[in-house]
């Protein structure tokens, strides 16, 4: 995927229908957007490439593609709207409080982009104007509704979750990617290879905290350190904005 400051946006998928089928090709926004997501679940959003797509639909060539998408932008907004249909909108039960409902679908939420970790670099080069973004948006907000506060407050609390889950789905993503450059895909892996930088600084006495730190690890913790700390966020928000914690 060419980077943004490369060539200027191109329009939002939305405003362009998807042209008729032709005889001769099998090719749909549908089957363009499959691969093009196979492509990044797999190898990340920098793998994507509309030469790569072209390739795993049995396109003749990349431009093909565009009379489908429009563009390269084009198919990234679908596939960032496709991530949010997936995201479940479970409707609460009634008296539920707004925490439950909010942590419930930040769950749901962090659950899917542990799927498409390529979401953190890509959602916030196109605006998320798509009829599954946007229905995820009005659920969300409808969630927070009884709360009776102003838009910029309800703005700070969605913001603060999306901030830590899509940084969260960016830093994984990132991690992946130096894995698989340098060919260490477990922690064992790492651990052995870090072993010979580590060691003089451990055995050393330049950095105590740091080595008694490190020596101290147990590996015990929450099951699920990012949900763990939105937690601790959103008790933060709560006291700061005086809400009722609703837990």
């Amino acid at each position: 995927m060419s980077n943004v400051a490369d060539e200027a946006p191109g329009p939002l998928i939305w405003t362009l229908p998807e042209p008729p089928g032709r005889p001769t090709t099998n090719l749909s926004r549908a089957g363009i957007l499959r691969a093009a997501m196979t492509i990044a679940d797999a190898e990340g959003a920098r793998a994507l490439t509309m030469r790569r797509v072209a390739q795993a639909v049995g396109a003749s060539t990349p431009m093909s593609l565009y009379r489908y998408v429009g563009s390269k932008d084009g198919l990234v907004d679908l596939m960032i709207d496709a991530v949010y249909a997936e995201i479940p909108l479970t409707e609460p039960p009634a008296g539920e409080a707004w925490r439950a409902g909010l942590d419930r679908l930040a769950l749901d939420s962090w659950t899917v982009l542990q799927r498409h970790l390529w979401f953190g670099e890509l959602i916030h080069t196109r605006p998320p104007f798509g009829p599954n973004a946007l229905r995820f948006f009005n659920f969300r907000f409808g969630l927070l509704e009884p709360l009776g506060r102003s838009a910029d407050d309800l703005s700070l609390l969605t913001g603060a979750v999306d901030g830590h889950l899509f940084g969260a789905a960016l830093q994984w993503e990132q991690e992946r990617r130096m894995r698989a450059r340098v060919g260490l895909h477990t922690d064992a892996e790492l651990s052995d290879a870090a072993k010979p930088v580590l060691e003089p600084i451990l055995t050393g006495e330049r950095y105590p905290a740091f080595a008694r730190w490190f020596r101290g690890r147990t590996g015990a913790g929450p099951d699920d350190p990012v949900m763990w700390t939105l937690g601790c966020l959103l008790d933060g928000l709560t006291a700061r904005l005086g809400l009722d914690n609703g837990v």
